[in-house]
């Protein structure tokens, strides 16, 4: 295997529900994530939707760097490794995200403490106890290429998007800028505040003409 232990483990793995189970063969194997995420359109290939799904109040970052991310709802799942002659079993709970994605399911330090999984990133393998000894899943550089370039791209289209509206917002905030009046005297007429229609002078030095104040002509001389 050229550059070991740079590849991504990506494994196959089957996932059942009450109506429905499937067999997928891009589950991420992550160690360094501390939830365990499925993606919306994995969900509905089980049959689940989105009013099974149970509140979840998880805000994480990481799927796409520099963006956060917050779940539909969380939903529990029972996973399998292995085949049908020797096969190791868990109810795993996962974030259920509403983004695309190469893969099907993210699997972190939850669900490999739960299965009791050791994975070997050099070989791309990943070993469990089953009830008849060790189970052994292997994965597939090529695979695991393959998927990385398509996150890539993926993660490329999302900041490119993110980056469109935050640029969207900011040509708004000018325009809304631009259209507000720049003469002092255009702001003044147009503010909350009028003068009186009918006023009066009312001198403050008698040997100054100049100096006067204008006030209502309702108000005396008090």
């Amino acid at each position: 295997m050229p550059s070991s232990g740079s590849y991504a483990m990506v494994l196959d793995s089957t996932f059942s529900t009450e109506r429905r189970a499937c067999r997928f063969s891009r589950i991420l194997i992550d160690g360094g994530s501390s939830i365990n995420i499925l993606y919306r359109d994995t969900m509905e290939k089980l049959g689940i939707k989105q009013g099974q799904l149970q509140p979840s109040r998880t805000v994480f970052h990481g799927i796409v760097p520099g963006l956060s991310c917050s779940p539909i709802g969380k939903v529990k799942i029972d996973v399998m490794f292995g085949d049908k002659n020797h096969f190791h079993r868990e109810p795993i709970w996962f974030e259920v995200v509403d983004l695309d994605s190469p893969y099907h399911a993210l699997l972190g330090r939850p669900a490999l403490a739960k299965f009791m999984e050791v994975p070997h990133y050099a070989y791309l393998k990943m070993k469990m106890p089953g009830p008849k000894g060790i189970i052994t899943i292997a994965g597939d550089y090529q695979k695991s290429l393959t998927c990385a370039a398509a996150s890539s791209q993926l993660d490329e289209s999302l900041f490119i998007a993110e980056e469109k509206r935050l640029l969207d917002r900011v040509v708004a905030m000018a325009s809304k800028q631009s259209d507000m009046p720049t003469d002092p005297k255009s702001a003044e007429t147009q503010g909350s505040f009028q003068a009186a229609k009918e006023t009066k002078k009312i001198a403050l030095d008698q040997a100054d003409p100049k100096r006067f104040a204008v006030v209502g002509s309702h108000l005396d001389n008090r």
